[in-house]
């Protein structure tokens, strides 16, 4: 990783084009320098990405530094090139002249990274010991002084590469759990992975989620969604990493005014304006996640933030971005989940450098400007499921990987044609009349992952198009459907690579819903409203069937009983919920042998099934017994917790 981007720097500082306006010899030089120095660590002895001596006690912190300080040296070129080349004159010399002093400090810090490996060579005498323990407690090795209970931790976390360490800050950041797919997308745009040649960016960030989930750092909440959290003793860790305000900043406070070292910024916000304190240092993300009702119009200050490449905004209040908002150049990600925003400025077409544009769940947005289509490098459009004017002539954004929300229109179809890199696609409003075109326009998105398709309405009128022409996809790993099906196509039974399925207003019958256990790599099945049988029976999860199934979510308001599972059926089960069977008055003789089980929910619970459960004397409490976490919400909204 670090050799791959220090090259990757080298390669930075070579594409700099001087202007022969400032073009000069001093500056020339400078950049020389840094070549000279980079070169040098990469041709040192030994594994630039390794050392003998990180299991001791003395772990020197040179990777780290390396990391940080190439970092700091982009943030410092993007900072120049967005400055100096809009000034001319005096100013412009000023700047050159900056830029120069701030090069010679990099390379000084370059130059000390490159001694401290020198001593990872070599036996390090006492004195270099006490100096290589005092340095890890001010870059990337955790002060835990008072937390000992930590410090077999902070030592898994320092001996992680500085990739997987970003992936944990980043996940951090969130004050609960994020989702799998956000985290992936910020993980891209912040550019802190390792790049693999052939593979797709967002795959490395998977792959590292994943690492994290194996290493018992990230832990994975199963439920109705995926989400991600940071293992308790590494949360820990991570917010001492932050507090410090070492590359990474978090505002836990009032005032706003950024640390003069933060290049990512976290702000809980309390009503204050939000800007930097200095428009010398550049803040490279800033998340802002509101703690009252919001954030006023007037309380932006976006010309703080030439270089910014993240802005993740939540519960925001304002209801217009400035049209400034088109100056950060850099800008990479725009987050504005829940806002109160009723039209975005035409000004975000200048974003030529947008990957993720997330606007979903506004409250009151009209749509979207015709800028939107100049965003030639966006792979994630993120629209609200409640209908926005979307302009036409989508079929030029064909870099996108994930477009969810969008309302079928007249023509939008056949545009989907033209978007061949589509992993994730999201359609509402689709109905018979659309199958022909639609299926033509799928088949030729050959990397599709996750396929979400909605009717207008969810009553019986409303029927999804059958799809018949549809040859599945083998690289289709998601499904949704919500709308009335005439019977379960043939080609969803076929989809042998399937992990995970919704099914809703479906109106099936429980003969077809049975054959969706011979899915044999399903994990993750939600019936929401999709069949209106009373009654389950044991013929739904015959043993053998539903090998891998890990999360089961029900809902219907006809269902009244779950006879039976088979002994040995559904052997990977580890999360059943019942929501809105408010009817269902028994579970299923045999789940008692489902040892998988880790939680049960049932929401709301019938009076009449409470009391067969209950611990102390209820007639069926030896079904659920074994289960660890149990959640009921009876029609009383009162709330029992088994442990």
């Amino acid at each position: 990783m670090a050799e791959a981007l220090v090259k990757f720097f080298l390669q930075r500082l070579s594409s700099l084009k001087l202007q022969e306006n400032e073009a000069s010899p001093g500056l020339q030089d400078k950049i020389q320098k840094l070549k000279n120095r980079l070169e040098e660590i990469i041709s040192f002895p030994g594994d630039i990405g390794s050392t003998s001596k990180q299991e001791d006690g003395l772990v020197c912190n040179w990777l780290g530094n390396l990391i940080e300080t190439l970092h700091d040296a982009e943030n410092c070129i993007n900072e120049y090139v967005a400055k100096a080349r809009n000034q001319d004159g005096s100013d412009q010399v000023l700047s050159i002249v900056q830029f120069c002093g701030k090069l010679e400090k990099i390379n000084a810090h370059l130059a000390e990274i490159l001694r401290q490996r020198s001593q990872l060579i070599m036996p390090p005498t006492w004195e270099a010991k006490k100096e290589i323990g005092q340095s890890s407690s001010s870059g990337d090795g955790v002060d835990v002084v008072g937390e000992e209970s930590l410090a077999p931790f902070a030592l898994n976390y320092r001996n992680l590469p500085s990739y997987l360490r970003s992936c944990l800050i980043h996940c951090s950041l969130f004050p609960e759990k994020t989702s799998r797919g956000r985290l992936v997308r910020l993980l891209v745009a912040e550019g802190n992975l390792q790049e693999k040649p052939g593979e797709v960016m967002e795959d490395i960030a998977e792959e590292n989620i994943n690492e994290l989930v194996g290493q018992g750092m990230l832990r994975v909440k199963i439920g109705f969604k995926d989400k991600l959290k940071v293992v308790d003793p590494y949360h820990k860790i991570c917010l001492l990493k932050l507090q410090r305000g070492y590359s990474i900043s978090q505002s836990l406070f009032c005032d706003s005014n950024f640390p003069q070292s933060s290049s990512i910024v976290v702000i809980h916000h309390h009503g204050e304006t939000i800007m930097t304190s200095s428009s010398d240092h550049p803040i490279g993300s800033l998340y802002v996640f509101s703690c009252n009702e919001g954030i006023p119009d007037n309380h932006w200050a976006f010309h703080n933030f030439k270089i910014l490449r993240v802005l993740e905004i939540e519960d925001v209040k304002i209801k217009s971005l400035p049209e400034e908002i088109g100056d950060l150049i850099h800008l990479r990600y725009l987050g504005l989940k829940h806002s109160a925003l009723y039209e975005i400025p035409k000004s975000i077409g200048n974003l030529q450098n947008l990957q993720t544009l997330d606007i979903r769940w506004p409250r009151s947005l009209r749509g979207l400007p015709s800028g939107v289509l100049n965003l030639q490098h966006l792979r994630h459009l993120m629209l609200p499921v409640n209908e926005i004017k979307v302009p036409s002539g989508i079929s030029i954004l064909t870099n996108l990987q994930s477009l969810t929300g969008l309302f079928i229109r007249h023509g939008f179809i056949k545009e989907l044609g033209s978007l061949t890199l589509l992993r994730k696609l999201e359609l509402m409003d689709v109905s018979e009349e659309h199958a022909s075109q639609l299926s033509a326009s799928i088949m030729k998105m050959t990397g599709l992952l996750s396929l979400s398709l909605h009717t207008r309405g969810y009553g019986k009128d409303e029927l999804l198009p059958t799809l018949e022409p549809f040859s599945p996809l083998t690289s289709i790993r998601k499904l949704c459907l919500e709308g009335r099906l005439m019977g379960l196509s043939n080609w969803v039974c076929s989809m042998e690579n399937l992990t995970k399925l919704r099914l809703g207003f479906s109106f099936l019958s429980e003969e077809e819903i049975s054959l969706l256990q011979f899915l044999p790599n399903l994990k993750h099945l939600t019936l929401w409203r999709a069949c209106e049988a009373k009654v389950i029976n044991k013929e739904f999860s015959r043993v053998g069937g539903f090998p891998k199934l890990e999360i089961f979510i029900i809902a219907s308001p006809y269902l009244l009983e779950w006879t039976e599972i088979e002994k040995g059926a559904l052997p990977s089960l580890a999360f059943l919920c019942f929501h809105s069977c408010s009817r269902l008055r028994n579970l299923p003789e045999g789940l008692q042998y489902v040892s998988t089980l880790k939680v049960l929910e049932i929401l709301p619970l019938h009076p009449d099934l409470e009391r067969r459960l209950k611990l102390d004397g209820g007639k069926e409490n030896y079904k659920i017994k074994h289960i660890p976490q149990i959640q009921f919400f009876s029609s009383f909204l009162r709330t029992w917790v088994a442990m």
